[in-house]
């Protein structure tokens, strides 16, 4: 053999070793684990803040809209365009009263919260502080203080009531709750709204003429408390932001249902029934079902 084919011979076998590493090489890469996938980081979802709070722009339309403030004027106004027929004219403002009281000296019946006092600094804590369900302590501790003012023209309305001789009774579902600091008082709450109402010019109030929920058993339906009036006055006119306000009303009863029974008593409305207006809260907002959107009209 001569050199050149030595040559040849010897390019050949380089050739075929190279191929083979070359698939060698190959198959070890697909046999290879792949890398380790990169799992990204779970999105950072914000805490819901007060700009977010479902309440924010009601609280704020009770503070700071001058249209809620005559509304309310408004509404006590109409009261006392009202007040010398309830006077004069005979029947009753609770459908309790089915005799019409006759010959009972007069009274007017109100409801306290969002009726005569603004408690609007109480829900903007909540929604300052991020308490987003109604919580209890919270609520207490602005009783305790005593400090909410009142609701424009209803200090005027009463003391109108009152130079006409009419009772001025508060039936309130604000609750008696007994405290851990002094057990023995079963209801603190009852000489703070006293104070309270007293304070802004709403008295002056002695104590049978506040009736909270859990006094005497009395229930958070009010038809017990309106009971206890008509004994011994004829309720010429009654004050509420809310239905349950003037007469029973259930958390079954929904938005058709309430609609329904307020048609039912058209003439009270129209004469000794006043509504004063509550964007807040109240049983028009908890008796919609959930989601709360899927009632909302698009045409």
């Amino acid at each position: 053999m001569n050199m050149r084919s030595i040559r040849v011979l010897l390019l050949a076998a380089t050739a075929v070793a190279l191929s083979a590493c070359s698939v060698n090489i190959g198959d070890r890469a697909d046999k290879a684990p792949p890398p380790p996938a990169t799992v990204p980081p779970p999105p950072v979802v914000a805490k819901p803040g007060p700009e977010d709070d479902p309440r924010l722009l009601a609280t704020l339309y009770m503070q700071q809209s001058e249209e809620l403030r005559r509304l309310s004027k408004q509404a006590y106004a109409l009261a006392s365009l009202r007040l010398p027929a309830a006077l004069k004219q005979p029947g009753s403002s609770a459908l309790e009263q089915t005799d019409g009281g006759k010959g009972k000296p007069p009274a007017a019946i109100f409801d306290v919260d969002e009726t005569v006092l603004d408690n609007s600094p109480h829900q903007a804590r909540a929604i300052l502080s991020g308490t987003r369900n109604f919580d209890l302590a919270q609520w207490d501790q602005w009783v305790s203080e005593a400090a909410a003012t009142p609701m424009a023209g209803a200090v005027d309305f009463v003391k109108e009531l009152r130079r006409n001789k009419v009772r001025v009774v508060y039936i309130t579902n604000r609750e008696c709750r007994p405290r851990t600091a002094n057990p023995g008082d079963p209801c603190p709450q009852h000489a703070e709204t006293l104070a309270n109402l007293n304070k802004v010019g709403l008295g002056p109030v002695v104590p049978e003429d506040l009736m909270l929920k859990g006094q005497n058993g009395w229930p958070s339906d009010k038809a017990p408390r309106r009971l206890e009036v008509i004994k011994t006055h004829r309720i010429i006119m009654s004050f509420g932001d809310q239905f349950s306000d003037m007469m029973s009303v259930t958390r079954k009863d929904d938005s058709a249902a309430r609609a329904r029974i307020a048609a039912e008593h058209e003439a009270l409305w129209n004469t000794r029934w006043i509504v004063i207006p509550n964007p807040t809260y109240g049983q028009w907002v908890d008796v919609l079902p959930e989601p709360n959107s899927s009632v909302l009209r698009t045409k």
